[in-house]
């Protein structure tokens, strides 16, 4: 009988040691990815439409102010406004007057962040949709020059 338990009892505990390891190992690598990703600021984007084809888009988009991307899906999607301050999402919002939806995301560039953050304090004090929507356009541009990577944090 001692015989029979010690045959089972090695190789399960074996196993048991080396799946430990390689967990180990695995949920390291990943760790250390999923960090380096979400080092960074929160951003929102206020996102006014999702679309089939890059045709559709343009066709739909009334508006002349906006950067659009391609999702993992396959949709464009247009985006009327880029902040970091949660308070300036529904005065982007209501300068439009559009339905939008709000992605959120966090950018590991220093410069990009930092620019966003002098033109939310300028929206923060602007209570005209035309100024507000110039704003809004300077950040778009922002966004739109330097063509930077957002990691997605939200769906």
């Amino acid at each position: 009988m001692k015989k029979i338990i010690k045959k089972i009892l090695i190789p399960i505990s074996i196993s048991v040691i080396c799946g430990f390891i390689c967990a180990k190992l695995v949920y390291e690598v990943y760790d250390s990815k999923i960090e380096e990703d979400l080092n960074g600021k929160k951003i929102y984007l206020i996102q006014a439409g999702a679309y089939d084809s890059y045709d559709n888009m343009l066709k739909n988009t009334s508006l002349n102010n906006y950067v659009y991307y391609e999702d993992d899906d396959g949709l464009f999607k247009s985006i009327i406004g880029i902040t970091e301050n949660s308070n300036n999402i529904d005065k982007i919002k209501n300068s439009y007057g559009k339905d939008t939806i709000i992605k959120e995301y966090y950018s590991k560039d220093d410069e990009l962040n930092k620019k966003i953050k002098e033109l939310d304090q300028k929206l923060e004090r602007i209570k005209d949709n035309k100024e507000i929507q110039k704003i809004v356009l300077d950040t778009l541009n922002l966004y739109k020059d330097n063509k930077k990577t957002l990691v997605k944090i939200s769906s």
